[in-house]
């Protein structure tokens, strides 16, 4: 099996104050792309300056620079979490047994959560072996084997851990202020309305200080709302079918007909999209009192710095700036309306059905939905969720979902057989796979250690050269012959690498659809596990076909 060492390099958003706008606005993470440099803050933090690092410490030392090194990278990720998809790789990556040392350029690049690398440092890290090194802390666990950290590298971790509460509680107070003094910092507006640029007018300058001079300098500023007219007259259209008595399916189906764009089209027109209204964007228009000049704020509050999950506030203790900017419609407008409020909406409790999410109309490729057993329902079924809107002839309308049930069972089991009598037959090739994962794992042993020789000749060989014992001529010439060997020892070390990579994949997966099929072996039940580990899209057309797609990682059966 190959090993590797693992190399982290993470750059919070804090570290890029420099070209952020808004903190809570959503980055980028998880990227294995070099960043650029020339951030205007802390440019040691710099991705590119952590790679380059960690990689010359590598090269000097003779037992990392023997194995092949993997990269993880997060970009614009906080550490006082462990949910970043950089780290979520390098984590499986451990857990497979592929790691065997992690480098970090310091411990607040892996986590800034005392509690936590304190875990992985004295528990998890030694139970499975892995070397943990942290270059500007000066910490190597080797030198640490069989004990806990030292009291410094402890006192280390608690001031980073303390270091971003600190940041977190500076950062809300800095929106907080924002938002108490108008500024809009939420990222997308509601449609309907745009953020200023911040351009200054030159006009407004030349103004005196009465009030209406002061309105017009506060126009345009940076974090205002505007109003975007293009989209602001869909809005107002919606409300005035709405005054119509038009329910949101209705007025949703008519703005489908007359080719009103939807939001998603308005504001990503440089992309190909495929969107449609639907009665519930409708409704959350007409429901929205952003519309009225309101601009509400303090909605939820994060249950712990770092954490993504969040607890609402009950709406009568929202912060609410009223004449926050222009309205587009009246309050008797929007009482007019409020049949289409929450509170007057009946609130039901749908049931999941199992293949929820992964079931499609075949006719328009939207998902179709569940409706269980009612009083107005005999059967249960499936009903197309843009049929009503679209009326498109091709869409399977409903589908009933016992004999769905029934079908995809049925096919399921046949599919299982026909695999179980293929994974028998290809028992004596998984062995022949072993084997050769076997010989190349040799291999790859051997030009590794070839090539670790060739490097370390090449390098007493300037020494001796230096020393004044070996001529320029000579030098030059077993220099180039060492330069080459270890070129082609690199080349043969890295395709033998990569053949031991597919065949390791290959015979991984064998190993694991044959568990899976020892373990259903006869399904008599469509149970949520089931569907999960086996059901990857089912699409039912109008002649009540069914097509699926397995997860097997093969084609489709219909």
């Amino acid at each position: 099996m190959t090993e590797y060492v693992a190399i982290y390099l993470r750059l919070s958003i804090e570290d890029r104050a420099g070209r952020i706008e808004n903190p809570d606005s959503e980055q980028k993470s998880g990227s294995k792309e070099t960043v650029e440099t020339g951030y205007a803050k802390d440019e040691s933090n710099s991705i590119s300056n952590q790679r380059k690092q960690i990689r010359e410490f590598i090269r000097r030392d003779p037992d990392l620079s023997q194995y092949e090194i993997v990269e993880f990278c997060d970009d614009g990720c906080s550490g006082t979490n462990m949910e970043r998809p950089g780290m979520q790789r390098l984590l499986q990556e451990v857990r497979a047994n592929h790691i065997r040392c992690i480098i970090v350029k310091d411990m607040s690049r892996f986590s800034r959560d005392y509690i936590e690398m304190g875990t992985y440092l004295n528990q998890i890290f030694p139970f499975l072996g892995i070397r943990f090194i942290s270059i500007n802390d000066h910490y190597d666990s080797r030198d640490h084997s069989g004990s806990t950290i030292e009291l410094d590298t402890a006192f280390q971790t608690l001031l980073y851990d303390l270091y971003s509460k600190d940041v977190s509680v500076k950062v809300k107070a800095s929106i907080e202020s924002k938002c108490a003094n108008g500024e809009y910092v939420f990222g997308q507006v509601p449609f309907g309305y745009a953020k200023g640029r911040g351009v200054e007018n030159n006009e407004k300058k030349g103004k005196g200080k009465g009030t209406e001079s002061k309105e017009a300098d506060n126009k345009d500023e940076k974090n205002d709302v505007i109003v975007n007219e293009k989209e602001a007259a869909v809005v107002r259209y919606i409300f005035a079918l709405a005054l119509q008595g038009k329910s949101s399916t209705q007025i949703a189906r008519q703005l489908h007909a007359e080719g009103i764009p939807t939001p998603m089209q308005m504001r990503r027109s440089d992309k190909q999209t495929h969107y449609t209204w639907s009665a519930q964007a409708v409704r959350n228009i007409l429901n929205n009192r952003f519309y009225l000049g309101e601009m509400s704020y303090g909605k939820t509050v994060r249950k712990s710095v770092g954490s993504r999950q969040g607890t609402r506030i009950p709406r009568e203790d929202w912060k609410v700036i009223k004449d926050h900017h222009d309205p587009l419609i009246s309050e008797e407008t929007f009482c007019q309306v409020s049949s289409f409020r929450p509170q007057h909406s009946k609130q039901r409790k749908r049931d999941k059905h199992t293949l929820t999410g992964k079931l499609y109309c075949g006719g328009c490729g939207y998902c179709m939905n569940y409706k269980p057993l009612t009083d107005k329902n005999k059967y249960r079924r499936f009903e197309c969720s843009r049929h009503a809107l679209l009326n498109i002839p091709d869409c399977c309308t409903y589908m009933r979902a016992d004999r769905l049930e029934e079908a995809i069972l049925l096919a399921l089991n046949q599919e299982l057989m026909l695999r179980g009598n293929a994974m028998r037959q290809k028992e004596n090739v998984t062995s022949f796979q072993k084997a050769a994962i076997l010989s190349l794992q040799k291999k790859q042993k051997e030009y590794r250690t070839k090539l670790h020789q060739a490097r370390t000749q090449k390098d007493m060989l300037y020494e001796t050269y230096a020393l004044g014992t070996l001529t320029a001529e000579a030098y030059q010439q077993q220099a180039k012959t060492l330069a080459e060997q270890i070129a082609l020892l690199s080349v043969k070390a890295e395709e033998t690498a990569s053949k031991l990579e597919r065949l390791e994949d290959e015979s991984r997966k064998t190993d694991e659809d044959m568990k899976v099929l020892l373990q259903y072996s006869h399904i008599e039940e469509l149970t949520q596990d089931v569907v999960d580990v086996f059901v990857k899209r089912v699409a039912v057309y109008k002649d009540k076909r069914v097509e699926i797609e397995w997860n097997f990682g093969e084609g489709k059966r219909k």
